[in-house]
């Protein structure tokens, strides 16, 4: 897939990206051009090794990622992983949160990102969702 010029260099964190809609979010983003930093909503091995796949998938289609194996209720560990993907990445575009029921995260998220966007995805919808994220990242790719 040829990347998209409004994607090309945007950098999205996903929190949530142990999921099966965090991780279409995170493959479906890099696939046309953005890099991706993929959060974890908890510590245990199985969440740490799902980013860690999803971050393999992003290198293999030639993107830059962090993996950011995170407890998503612990307000400490989610400001880390927002400095961490930006000096990693640079600064972020945009999270993206792959499930509703962290608003902790969601604060703190909003906070770290000094008014950039932060969308909710929610449902198994990871088309929908996709889009949803594309379109907000679409507009300032022209601003």
């Amino acid at each position: 897939m040829s990347a998209d010029p409004e994607l090309t260099g945007k950098r999205v964190l996903v929190l949530g990206g142990e999921t099966a809609l965090g991780r279409a979010l995170a493959v479906g983003l890099a696939e046309p051009g953005a890099d991706v930093a993929i959060a974890s909503l908890t510590t245990d091995t199985k969440a740490e090794f799902a980013i860690n796949s999803a971050l393999n998938e992003l290198w293999a289609l030639g993107r830059r990622g962090v993996a950011l194996p995170i407890d998503a209720s612990d307000v400490a560990q989610v400001r880390d992983a927002v400095a961490r993907a930006e000096r990693e990445l640079g600064r972020l575009d945009l999270a993206a949160v792959a499930v509703g029921e962290t608003k902790a995260a969601l604060d703190v998220l909003r906070e770290a990102l000094e008014g950039r966007d932060v969308v909710v995805v929610e449902g198994e919808d990871a088309a929908a969702a996709l889009r949803e994220v594309g379109e907000r990242l679409a507009p300032s790719a022209s601003g």
